[in-house]
């Protein structure tokens, strides 16, 4: 069966059934996404895939029940969501961010949730070089004057390279350090880093300077957050870090908004306390069409998307699916993120009917 067809066909109760969440259709019904992986479905039988019809913030256990495998880019995932909800076995988040997603319940009731950390990386570590750049040469600022017929003025506002700079990342996981290699075509002058949890060797082979939070922020002209929201990192920049940066530093935001006070960086941003700053990522999203940042000539604000490519709905796709073709053949998928679970043992009864199932049907060929 196509992939279109199926996005209408009803549930077949007896497959493996893989859901999609709403929000990789447009309004139409359509795609949005030209790959999102599902042609590793279609080549499998006894397995099939359709598309959950409602976008909701949060799941209603109403949209969940039947499927054995749900791939969810934006709903939030609660307690409330996974009530009744017992034949479900795994949810794949498309990216690596998980803060929408109730670990505890999906654990409590026996569902696997694992992540695509493959298919972020090198988009989100070009879209940080992106926003440093244009931070860097005032793209937006010019482009704005030339629009206006202003073209002398938009030859006045000068930029800055990053070339000799000091570029400072909060967390050096995997999106950092692939930030820090492409960032080395640019000639920065020194590589810092804040991360209670990288270990000297790594950051010797990256040439990166692990330093305390308050010695990055004040040596760095470009403070990157590349660190995951946590209890420990919200509200992890604040007014007292905001002071400690320099007035000519930028700060650069593509992980989660609650990392960084809005409040705060605002009111920095205003008295220029810092320079300027990207933003992809906001404490409440979407954001508010009357926020201050909306107003400011030194602030680039993105809609939590400057890393949407084709290449990396395809990666994270087929990564999501490759997941739930493991779920279908009683195998646990990578990168689960509540490996506890595994023990559970309404998980393990339900990867070994699948995996009992999956034997039948190959010695059934």
């Amino acid at each position: 069966m196509s992939s279109e067809s199926q996005r209408t066909a009803a549930p077949n109760a007896s497959s493996f059934r893989v859901g999609f969440s709403a929000d990789f259709c447009r309004e139409d019904g359509a795609l949005a996404f030209p790959d999102i992986g599902l042609s590793l479905l279609d080549a499998v039988a006894g397995v099939s895939h359709d598309f959950i019809r409602e976008y909701r913030p949060e799941y209603e256990p109403s949209q969940l029940v039947g499927y054995d495998v749900v791939v969810s880019l934006r709903p939030r995932v609660t307690a409330r969501s996974l009530e009744g909800v017992d034949r479900l076995c795994a949810f794949g988040r498309c990216g690596v961010g998980y803060d929408n997603v109730d670990l505890d319940a999906c654990t409590d009731h026996g569902i696997a949730v694992y992540i695509t950390p493959g298919g972020v990386v090198r988009p989100v570590a070009e879209s940080i070089l992106l926003l440093m750049l244009a931070l860097s040469h005032r793209l937006l600022e010019k482009d704005r004057l030339v629009r206006q017929g202003r073209w002398a003025e938009s030859t006045h506002p000068l930029g800055r390279e990053p070339r000799d700079r000091v570029v400072g990342t909060i967390g050096m996981g995997n999106i950092a350090c692939e930030a820090i290699r492409l960032l080395r075509s640019l000639d920065v002058g020194r590589l810092v880093a804040f991360d209670p949890y990288a270990s000297q060797a790594r950051a010797a082979a990256l040439g990166v300077e692990l330093l305390s939070l308050e010695q990055l922020l004040d040596v760095s002209d470009y403070v990157l957050v590349n660190c995951p929201l946590t209890p420990e990192t919200r509200g992890l920049l604040g007014s007292e870090q905001f002071a400690r940066m320099k007035p000519d530093a930028v700060l650069i935001n593509t992980a989660r908004g609650p990392i960084v006070d809005e409040t705060a960086l605002i009111a920095a941003l205003k008295e220029r306390r810092i320079a300027g700053a990207a933003l992809d990522v906001f404490e409440k999203e979407p954001l508010a069409a009357d926020s201050p940042l909306s107003t400011m000539d030194n602030v680039i604000l993105t809609s939590h998307s400057i890393a949407w490519t084709e290449e990396l709905f395809r990666d994270m796709g087929r990564i999501d699916c490759q997941g739930a073709l493991d779920i279908f053949r009683g195998e646990v998928p990578p990168h689960v993120v509540n490996p506890t679970v595994l023990a559970n043992p309404r998980f393990v009864e339900k990867l070994a009917r699948f995996k009992a199932a999956h034997t039948t049907l190959l010695e059934g060929r």
